[in-house]
């Protein structure tokens, strides 16, 4: 007999052993409440990310497609001279293509500080559906501003949040002053550099003005003007707005610009 055993007999009063209970149903349905609770959370939070991942790699092959028959039908380019080619008077005086038709996919947006590979396809009118939210497109040319290489404003929209139509412009607020942007249609390469950052109210349509905020005034300049919800992924209170100037234009036979030509998406199909 154990020593445990001699001494709560001596004692006269036996040690009692706690059985541990059982689980309860309440403790049960708690758990499987709290385990579902957490699963949709993360489905919320992963399925926009993936989504967007989805579409934005989707989007890169709808525009490397549509490059790709763009620079097919273009001159085919000429050997690479000893000196750099001078674009200067043809950026001085770049060509202006015909007004797309609605919804029609007209040009290609590169932006090398979102991404080496980034390219997403602009269409023609900001609609929504066929348009903003279109995994083909994503980035929407508003109709009544100007188009690229034209004097005025030519103004773009995209989402910055949200798994329909992915979110091209996620990433606007780490653009820098001075950083390129490049826009590709089927006449050549449209250079414009980042200048500045603009918060306003939905309702100040100004911004798309030939002279943002200056109505009734002809432009002169060539802006490139991206405009998107604020803040990001919580909704559209404010609108974001990011200027940019135009610099220079090449054409499509030639070689791209020189941080395009690393964007997987163009460099495989150059000179094809």
């Amino acid at each position: 007999m154990s020593e445990s055993r001699h001494a709560q007999r001596a004692n006269g009063h036996p040690r009692r052993v706690r059985r541990r209970r059982g689980p309860t149903v309440v403790g049960v349905l708690g758990e499987i409440l709290i385990t579902a609770g957490l699963l949709i959370l993360g489905y919320i939070g992963w399925q926009p990310l993936w989504s967007a991942t989805v579409i934005a790699s989707h989007q890169r092959d709808v525009a490397a497609q549509q490059s790709a028959q763009w620079r097919q039908s273009a001159q085919t380019p000429a050997p690479a001279p000893d000196a750099p080619p001078d674009y200067s008077a043809l950026s001085a005086n770049p060509p202006v293509g015909a007004t797309p038709a609605d919804y029609a996919t007209f040009g290609i947006l590169y932006v090398p500080r979102f991404s080496a590979s980034y390219a997403v396809p602009i269409g023609q009118t900001t609609d929504l559906p066929r348009v903003l939210n279109d995994p083909d497109r994503g980035i929407g040319h508003y109709e009544d501003t100007q188009l690229p290489g034209q004097p005025g404003n030519f103004a773009v929209a995209a989402h910055r949040s949200g798994p329909i139509g992915g979110n091209p412009f996620r990433d606007m607020d780490a653009l820098r002053v001075g950083d390129p942007i490049y826009v590709e249609t089927q006449d050549g390469w449209y250079t414009y550099r980042f200048r500045s950052f603009e918060y306003v109210w939905p309702t100040q349509v100004d911004v798309l003005d030939p002279v943002p905020h200056l109505a009734g005034q002809p432009g002169t300049d060539r802006i490139l003007t991206m405009t998107s919800c604020n803040p990001k992924w919580a909704g559209s209170a404010e609108r974001m707005i990011g200027y940019a100037v135009y610099e220079g234009f090449r054409p499509l036979g030639d070689p791209p610009p020189e941080l395009v030509a690393v964007n997987p998406n163009v460099s495989a199909s150059v000179g094809t």
